[in-house]
């Protein structure tokens, strides 16, 4: 299994209190499989309705900031490390270095 480096260590055995658990069992982690009636039973009880049944509306605000906001880190990353530049040199010898690339030519 692909995953078998990130839940490998959740298997390891651990004793407390006399009792015999898996790491995964004292912490609380539940490995649950979708397609299974638990997985449904653990989505109905589960945080979502915390938001008092907008939960679409605030996920979808948040992704959009969060897309907005990779989008503007990104373009800068780009500006930054990947601007075309060329060097010429003027009548008298001197080199300048000229930003004004674009794809166009």
């Amino acid at each position: 299994p692909g995953n078998w480096p990130i839940f490998g260590p959740t298997h390891l055995p651990l004793v407390v209190e006399g009792v015999l658990l898996s790491v995964a069992d004292y912490t609380g982690f539940l490995y649950v499989r979708t397609g299974t009636p638990e997985y449904v039973r653990n989505i109905e009880q589960g945080s979502l309705r915390a938001f008092g049944g907008h939960t679409t509306v605030i996920a979808a605000f948040f992704a959009a900031f969060i897309s907005m906001l990779m989008s503007t880190i990104w373009w800068y990353f780009g500006k930054l490390y990947c601007t075309a530049f060329f060097y010429v040199k003027g009548h008298r010898g001197r080199v300048t270095m000229k930003n004004d690339v674009t794809a166009f030519g």
